[in-house]
């Protein structure tokens, strides 16, 4: 089924990539971007990508060391590539058990808090791509989903998926299943997949581990 997807997707092409660690990630990414027309990034993937353009995002999670792995996947010739998908807002708290929590633009994260899902203007254009979208890849939560509060983007995000009737959608990794594994319409999934890391690498490589 994935490599089914990965030969010969049917277009437009989405790919929904979240989770934490840009450094385990940066080659799917290298490879789903000459593959895709739209690369969303989310999660804590996304806090590294925009600390590469230079917002600043206060106490958020980023993984320094891998900014410029970042910069460079962001300065690929536009021409050759599929758009990347960055969040334009934020929801933000002082910490992941807060209960409290306020939307605001990457321009304006507060020094003293941290990006812990998507903003509302970021979801409804994510899912405006979605219902256009002919076959969409989804790994990894675009939030912090263990906390209610920080989990409308990965449930936005899974219900638009099973709204679009017309995809082949592909889902995969385990928290990304642990978000979803209680939700109605699953069966409106094409396929999950529960290895998570075994299914990036055979995207990013076209072989099993």
């Amino acid at each position: 089924m994935i490599g089914q997807v990965i030969k010969n997707p049917k277009k437009p092409m989405v790919a929904i990539i979240g989770g934490t660690k840009v450094s385990t990630k940066i080659g799917l990414l290298n490879r789903l971007i000459n593959l895709v027309d739209y690369l969303i990034i989310g999660g804590g993937l996304a806090n590294t990508f925009l600390e590469a353009q230079n917002y600043q995002i206060g106490n958020s999670f980023c993984e320094y060391e891998s900014v410029q792995l970042a910069r460079k996947l962001l300065a690929l010739p536009k021409k050759k590539r599929g758009h990347v998908f960055l969040p334009v807002d934020v929801v933000v708290a002082e910490n992941k058990n807060s209960h409290q929590s306020q939307v605001v633009k990457i321009s304006q994260i507060p020094k003293n808090k941290a990006i812990f899902d998507l903003g509302p203007e970021t979801l409804a254009k994510i899912g405006s791509i979605l219902t256009t979208a002919k076959t969409i890849i989804w790994n990894g939560p675009v939030g912090y989903f263990e906390n209610p509060v920080f989990r409308q983007g990965t449930d936005f995000i899974y219900y638009s998926i099973t709204e679009n009737v017309n995809a082949i959608s592909v889902v995969g990794g385990g928290d990304t299943l642990a978000a979803i594994s209680k939700k109605e319409y699953l069966d409106k999934i094409t396929h999950i997949s529960t290895g998570g890391g075994a299914m990036l690498e055979f995207i990013e490589k076209g072989s099993l581990p």
